[in-house]
C-alpha cells in the first residue's frame, strides 16, 4: 500500500496576512449584456434575481488524492448522506495518478461522481485507463492551487468548462460566475481584472473558512485545530452561506489525512468529526450535495429550490444494461487493498499495481508518456476496446468492442476538444476516436503543454483531477 503525504501548506495558502477581506479591483461587468446561459457577472447575489431562501443551499465536497481501495473507503464515508429527494449525494476526486487503480476511477465516475483533471497528461490517462469519456472532463483545479493567468488561458483553449483554483473569503465570496471580464477572486496576488478575458469559462471559486483568528483555511481545515474548533469554525462559516447568500459551501478533502495507517497517527476523531458535520448539513431540508458540475447545470438555468428534485441532473437512476460488462459497474472485490474482479484487467509494475477494464500499457505511464503501447496488440483476443467518442463508457463494452444503448435517452456524443490540439514542437497528441496508440511524440506532445500550464516540472504524485457526472 502506498500513501502519498502532500504538504498541508495549503489549508491556509490564502491567509491573506491574517486579513479577513480581500482587495476587489476586478473588471467592471455588464449585466444587461452578460447573460446566463453562457455568461454570468461576478455577484453576492443568487442568480436570475431568485432571492437566497428560494434557492438550494449547495454544498460541495472535493477529494484531492491518488484513487486507492482505502481512500475511496474514505471518501465513501463523507459522502453517506442523501439529498432531499433521496439520492446519494455525489462528489467531485481531484485524481493523482501515482499509485491510482484506474478500476476504482471508473466505478467513482459510473456511480455519478465528477471527474476533472490538473494537466493534460491525466486527461489522456484517465480516459484510456479509466474510461472516462474526454468530454466528461470538464473541470479543472491546478496542483497545490498554484495557477497563474496563463494557466487559464491554456484550459481555455483545451475547451475546459470550469476551473476551480481561486479562493472566495468575504467580500469576494462570489457565486460562480464566468471569466468574460476576467477574474474577481485573488485579486490580491494580481491575477484579476481586465486583461484576462475568457468568454463562457467558468469559474468556481473555493470558499475559505475563517478560523477564530480571522484566517483563512481552506484545504483540510480538519488538520487546523481540534475537532470541536473545527467544527465550530465550520458550523460558524456554514450559517454565514446559509443565512446569507445562500453561495455554495465547500469542503476540500485530501481522504489520505483521514484514512488510519500503520505506524502513522490515529486519525479517526477527526474523521469522525468531518462525517458529523456533514451528517448535520444533511439535515436540513434545502440543503444540497452537488458535484460541480452539477452545481454550473444548476447555475446555467437557475430554479427555485422546490424545482431541484425534478432536474435531470439531480436524478440518480444507473444504466439497465442487461448483462455485466466491464464499466465500473461491474462486480469487483476488495481485499487487502487489492481489487480484482473477473473482467478486469491487472497491471503490475515495479512501483504500481492497478486493475482496468482497458488494455494494460507494455510499460509505466510517466507524465513524458502517460499512455504507452498497449501490452497486447489489436488482433489478440484479449485486446480491449477503447470507448469511442459516439458512446459513454456507462453503456461501452470494452471486451466485445461494442456499445449497448440503444435509444436517444443514453446516446452520447463526444464534442470535446480534442488532444490533437495540444501542439509542441510541431507534434501533438491523439484526440477522441482515434487510436488509442499513442506514440512517443504524441505523449510528449501532452506533456509539453503540461510545462506550459505550470512552468514546472511535476512529478505523478500530483498529476490529475478526477470528479464525475
Amino acid at each position: 500500500m502506498k500513501v502519498i503525504s502532500i504538504s498541508t501548506s495549503i489549508i491556509a495558502i490564502i491567509a491573506l496576512a491574517q486579513s479577513t477581506l480581500a482587495a476587489t479591483t476586478a473588471a467592471p461587468c455588464d449585466p444587461n449584456t452578460c447573460k446566463l446561459p453562457s455568461c454570468l457577472c461576478p455577484s453576492l447575489t443568487p442568480p436570475n434575481g431568485l432571492q437566497p431562501k428560494d434557492v438550494p443551499q449547495f454544498v460541495t465536497i472535493t477529494f484531492d488524492d491518488s484513487v486507492q481501495a482505502e481512500l475511496l473507503a474514505t471518501a465513501k464515508d463523507l459522502l453517506n448522506v442523501k439529498n432531499p429527494n433521496g439520492c446519494a449525494a455525489k462528489g467531485s476526486w481531484y485524481v493523482s495518478m501515482l499509485y491510482t487503480n484506474f478500476a476504482l476511477v471508473q466505478q467513482w465516475y459510473a456511480n455519478g461522481n465528477e471527474v476533472a483533471e490538473e494537466i493534460a497528461a491525466a486527461r489522456a490517462m484517465l480516459n484510456q485507463y479509466g474510461g472516462v469519456p474526454l468530454g466528461k472532463i470538464k473541470g479543472f483545479r491546478a496542483p497545490f492551487l498554484n495557477y497563474t493567468t496563463d494557466t487559464l488561458r491554456e484550459i481555455a483553449k483545451q475547451g475546459f468548462q470550469y476551473d476551480t483554483s481561486s479562493t472566495g473569503v468575504l467580500d469576494d465570496n462570489f457565486w460562480p460566475y464566468t471569466l468574460d471580464n476576467g477574474l474577481a477572486n485573488d485579486c490580491w496576488n494580481n491575477l484579476c481584472g481586465s486583461d484576462l478575458k475568457l468568454p463562457g469559462v467558468w469559474e468556481i471559486p473555493m470558499y475559505a473558512v475563517n478560523d477564530n483568528a480571522g484566517t483563512a483555511q481552506l484545504m483540510d481545515v480538519y488538520l487546523s485545530g481540534t475537532p470541536s474548533d473545527v467544527t465550530s469554525w465550520s458550523e460558524t462559516n456554514f450559517e454565514r452561506h446559509y443565512n446569507g447568500n445562500r453561495s455554495p459551501f465547500g469542503i476540500y478533502v485530501h481522504p489520505t489525512h483521514l484514512t488510519n495507517y500503520p505506524g502513522l497517527a490515529d486519525m479517526s476523531s477527526q474523521k469522525a468529526a468531518v462525517v458529523s458535520f456533514i451528517q448535520s448539513l444533511a439535515s436540513k431540508p434545502d440543503v444540497w450535495f452537488v458535484t460541480n458540475e452539477q452545481l454550473l447545470q444548476w447555475m446555467q438555468n437557475p430554479v427555485p429550490v422546490s424545482q431541484l428534485a425534478s432536474q435531470p441532473y439531480m436524478q440518480c437512476t444507473l444504466p439497465n444494461i442487461g448483462k455485466e460488462i466491464c464499466n465500473g459497474l461491474e462486480n469487483i472485490s476488495i481485499a487487502s487493498n487489492v481489487v480484482s474482479g473477473n473482467l478486469l484487467n491487472n497491471c503490475n509494475f515495479n512501483t504500481a499495481n492497478w486493475g482496468t477494464c482497458f488494455n494494460c500499457p507494455a510499460t509505466e505511464p510517466t507524465l513524458d508518456n502517460p499512455t504507452p503501447n498497449n501490452a497486447v496488440s489489436d488482433t489478440d483476443p484479449k485486446f480491449r476496446h477503447a470507448v469511442p467518442n459516439n458512446c459513454d463508457s456507462l453503456w461501452w463494452d470494452p471486451i466485445a468492442g461494442q456499445c449497448l444503448c440503444s435509444n436517444t435517452t443514453c446516446a452520447y456524443n463526444d464534442t470535446s476538444v480534442p488532444l490533437t490540439t495540444i501542439t509542441t514542437n510541431g507534434t501533438t497528441a491523439s484526440g477522441p476516436g482515434s487510436t488509442p496508440q499513442q506514440t512517443k511524440a504524441e505523449s510528449s506532445a501532452v506533456s509539453g503543454m503540461t510545462t506550459a500550464l505550470f512552468g514546472i516540472g511535476l512529478s505523478m504524485g500530483v498529476a490529475a483531477a478526477v470528479m464525475a457526472l
